[in-house]
């Protein structure tokens, strides 16, 4: 009997984990998103009670936990933010002007057009077509 066993075939798909299948970039924004909640939470449920305490730690924390685990088309979150925020919230520049040669070339005809009829003196008709 033959053992087979599953290889992926995307090899960029495989992360290394570091800890409770994490890795590193998880388990850094887990921890941040954990602390920043938790100490908040202690902080405040005295003064504005669990529920209020426990909405802060949710708005606080969630976000860390989700910069930690989204990964879209080999970006992470917060590349994404910032990419969005650079191409579509930022002023564009264009180092580069292209010049259309053939509006040129049509300009100097009519340009040459209108100089022969201030020459000869007669009217520009424009036929339809």
């Amino acid at each position: 009997m033959a053992l087979y066993m599953k290889i992926p075939k995307d090899m960029n798909a495989i992360r290394d984990t570091v800890m409770l299948k994490m890795t590193k970039r998880q388990l850094i924004y887990n921890t941040i998103g954990l602390a920043l909640g938790l100490s908040v939470f202690w902080l405040t449920y005295k003064s504005l009670g669990t529920s209020t305490a426990s909405i802060l730690l949710l708005c606080l924390g969630c976000p860390f936990f989700i910069m930690g685990g989204y990964i879209k088309n080999g970006f992470p979150l917060e590349k994404i933010i910032v990419n969005f925020i650079r191409y579509n919230l930022c002023p564009k520049f264009r180092p580069y002007k292209t010049e259309n040669i053939y509006r040129k070339i049509a300009e100097e005809i009519e340009y040459k057009e209108e100089v022969e009829m201030l020459e000869t003196g007669r009217k520009k008709v424009k036929l339809k077509g």
